[in-house]
């Protein structure tokens, strides 16, 4: 017989001798208490009094003590309150009667009884299995790697077996070798053991200690089965000093049942997340050779032109046509530049290595410079500057900062009509200072406010004659250039058409300068005078 069985059919004889010997003792007590009370009871009350005894023994004991508890008082009632006294002869057919409802009130109690404590004892282990479901449920929702997932399960499934748990996750794909590998991580060393894991494995079911087949392993053995099939396998040992298990292995099934519903959602997120990722890299890469070869082509080839136009007539070329060719071909350059410094720019944003040094500057100086970089490309465009005189220091990036002005300015070079207005404003508010960069061109269309932002989005339908495209990367930065700063951008219609572009810069930064740090605060008030 398998130790565990062995040990739970002791202690289940132990309660039943328990049992008997309560029988016992409640009809020699209740014969005691006849005895004294004897002078003032009749034969009638001691018979509902032995009747009282056999209903108590049923209530609170099987089938067995209670019927040993009817026969038992039957005889010590007739023994020795029926006349003739201290024999078992009857010669009043009335107390036949007595005994025989004495024994079907005993066996109706105890047949009740017992129906009612299974019913409690199911229902009580429903509820156990339902909280500690529950637990688990709980617990696993508040995880966020498969290796946190794992580690929860493995407590839970542990303490409920009475023992260690490791969990061994079955790989979804892959070569043989690694199908193989993963079972060969699950074998313990005693053949015993191993013949329960493997057991388990090949039947999907529970093997091991407390489990019907290989009863005596030290150990407990649960497959991991999903509606796909196996996902792994959760092995119980004993812990350090080694204690035999005593494992409840129909809860550790139900937990690991829950355990292998949710190593399946994990790896199925974990997988479309993969898969989601190569979509979306593939997509950008598609979109950055396209952008490329379309947005290099142009200025490569105006480069190529001028240049071979003055290497070939350059002698005979008038000096205004050698200047024209001369600042194409600087112009373009530019362009590829601006082209070249917006794509690494959006990989440091996209890599989330896009360091922020924050100082307390004046915006209008950041302005300033990125008016002044702009100033041939906005000669076409009147640009009104509002800036309040008393607009309070700001902590930025500087350089960040001016290439969001940039960003945000060549595109109103690129999409309006050349005449176009252009006004910048700053407005202090609580928490930090919002910038508006408003243009009367064609605008944004409706639906597209959160567009814009997106990498390689273009504008589209919008024929002006300066367009010159771009790789649809300026705003994408701008955001991520903002988000850095703790902020965010927006874009709204203009009064009268054209978009708004709106920037929130937060004032929380470091300590203003010549303003002492709370840290240096308290290291001035502990300090000794001076003397």
């Amino acid at each position: 017989m398998p130790r565990t069985t062995a040990r739970m059919g002791e202690l289940e004889s132990g309660g039943r001798a328990a049992e008997y010997l309560a029988a016992l003792g409640v009809v020699a007590l209740t014969t005691t208490l006849g005895l004294v009370l004897r002078p003032y009871l009749s034969n009638v009350d001691m018979a509902m009094l032995f009747l009282l005894a056999v209903v108590i023994v049923a209530a609170r004991t099987t089938q067995g003590p209670a019927l040993l508890a009817s026969v038992l008082s039957i005889a010590a009632f007739d023994f020795v309150f029926v006349p003739p006294a201290y024999t078992f002869h009857v010669y009043d057919a009335a107390y036949l009667l007595t005994f025989g409802v004495m024994l079907v009130v005993a066996l109706v109690m105890s047949r009740l009884t017992g129906r009612i404590r299974r019913q409690a004892d199911e229902a009580d282990a429903r509820a156990r299995t339902t909280t500690r479901l529950s637990a688990l449920n709980r617990d696993l929702a508040g995880v966020g790697t498969l290796e946190e997932l794992v580690r929860v399960a493995a407590d839970h499934i542990g303490r409920t077996g009475g023992g260690i748990a490791t969990i061994h996750i079955a790989p979804r794909s892959g070569p043989r070798a690694a199908h193989d590998g993963w079972l060969a991580e699950c074998l313990p060393a005693d053949p015993t053991a191993r013949a329960a894991v493997l057991w388990a494995h090949q039947h999907g079911e529970p093997a091991g200690a407390g489990a019907g087949h290989f009863g005596e392993a030290d150990v407990l053995a649960v497959p991991l089965r999903s509606a796909t099939g196996s996902v792994g396998m959760a092995v119980v040992r004993p812990g350090e000093t080694r204690p035999p298990l005593t494992p409840d292995w129909p809860m550790v099934a139900a937990l690991a049942e829950q355990t292998a519903i949710a190593l399946e959602r994990a790896t199925l997120v974990a997988e479309h997340e993969t898969a989601r990722l190569e979509v979306e890299g593939e997509r950008l890469r598609t979109a950055l050779l396209s952008s490329l070869s379309h947005d290099l082509r142009t200025p490569l080839a105006s480069i190529e032109g001028a240049a071979s136009s003055l290497l070939q007539d350059g002698s005979t070329l008038p000096a205004e046509v050698r200047r024209d060719l001369t600042e194409t071909i600087l112009e373009e350059s530019r362009r590829m530049t601006r082209l070249v410094a917006n794509l690494l720019d959006m990989i440091r944003v996209e890599a989330g290595t896009l360091a922020v040094r924050k100082a307390w500057q004046p915006l209008e100086e950041t302005l300033g410079v990125a008016l002044l970089r702009l100033d041939e490309r906005l000669k076409a465009y009147p640009v009104e500057v509002d800036l309040p005189p008393d607009l309070p220091l700001v902590p930025i990036d500087e350089l960040l900062i001016e290439q969001v002005f940039i960003n945000l300015l060549e595109n109103v070079a690129r999409y309006c009509p050349p005449g176009t207005p252009v006004s910048i404003e700053a407005t202090p508010r609580e928490g930090g200072i919002v910038v508006s960069v408003a243009d009367h061109g064609p605008g944004i269309a409706r639906g597209a406010e959160e567009a814009v932002f997106q990498k390689f989005y273009r504008a589209v339908g919008a024929e002006v004659a300066n367009r010159t495209g771009g790789a649809g990367l300026g705003l994408t930065i701008c955001r991520g250039i903002i988000t850095a700063h703790g902020g965010r951008i927006w874009v709204e219609p203009t009064a009268g058409g054209g978009a708004t572009f709106r920037f929130l810069l937060p004032s929380d930064g470091p300590p203003l300068p010549g303003k002492p740090s709370e840290a240096e605060v308290v290291l001035q008030a502990a300090a000794p005078p001076s003397v």
